[in-house]
């Protein structure tokens, strides 16, 4: 007799799974967000991004994402939809305990930011924002949900000064900038170069609040957001 059972389907290798349209977008993106914090986001170019990526198609980033601006906006969306669950978990932990201040409100806002010094992908999207932060910035913007939260949170009973809106983006601006100077710094001389990370983000931490919420006192400490009576 013949045996007519049709061969089993062969296994996909590492490198057929390499090609697929899902890892040929992430190799992309690790392309572009490498580059992009090394040398500019306005000097790379989308030929050295798809090079970078292990690509020869040169259409390769207008097929996956529509552009360069596109592809920068997919990087940023990225980061920023973590980023900012963190700061809703803070949120979170922060309304429960009650005693919303002002400068509480920054540290849900900045600690995460400062979190992302420990990750290599955290310092090249702090390096993307800075250098972001020198652009235009539309006018009209919907306020991210977080934000937004913020701005709610303000009309708590405990909140003494605004912190949403446009504060809010102030506040971010002046930590980024800071924040990607220390990533490079760290990246060179390690965690305690200068004044140490620690006393970095105390420092950074008291700066914001004064840009943000000026006469609201000292932030609360770094290891501890457990509210606390104040006079």
């Amino acid at each position: 007799l013949v045996d007519r059972t049709p061969p089993p389907m062969p296994t996909p290798t590492p490198s057929a799974a390499a090609a697929s349209p899902a890892s040929t977008r992430e190799r992309l993106l690790a392309a572009a967000e490498t580059l992009f914090a090394e040398r500019g986001i306005d000097a790379v170019s989308l030929a050295e991004i798809t090079k970078a990526a292990g690509g020869h198609n040169t259409g390769a980033v207008h097929h996956h994402f529509g552009g360069r601006e596109e592809l920068l906006a997919a990087i940023v969306d990225e980061h920023r939809g973590h980023l900012d669950a963190r700061r809703e978990a803070l949120l979170d932990d922060l309304e429960s305990q009650g005693g919303v201040t002002p400068s509480r409100l920054v540290r849900s806002l900045v600690l995460p930011m400062i979190e992302l010094l420990d990750d290599p992908r955290g310092r090249a999207f702090l390096s993307i924002q800075a250098q972001r932060a020198l652009r235009p910035r539309p006018a009209g913007r919907t306020p991210r949900p977080v934000v937004q939260r913020l701005l709610r949170i303000e009309g708590h009973p405990g909140g003494r000064a605004p912190v949403g809106g446009f504060l809010a983006d102030l506040g971010e601006l002046t930590a980024v900038s800071a924040l990607a100077q220390r990533a490079r710094l760290e990246a060179e001389q390690g965690r305690d170069a200068g004044i140490g990370r620690d006393e970095f983000s105390r420092q950074l931490l008291a700066a914001v609040t004064r840009v943000v919420a000026p006469g609201d006192g000292p932030p609360p400490d770094l290891d501890d957001p457990a509210p606390e009576d104040r006079p």
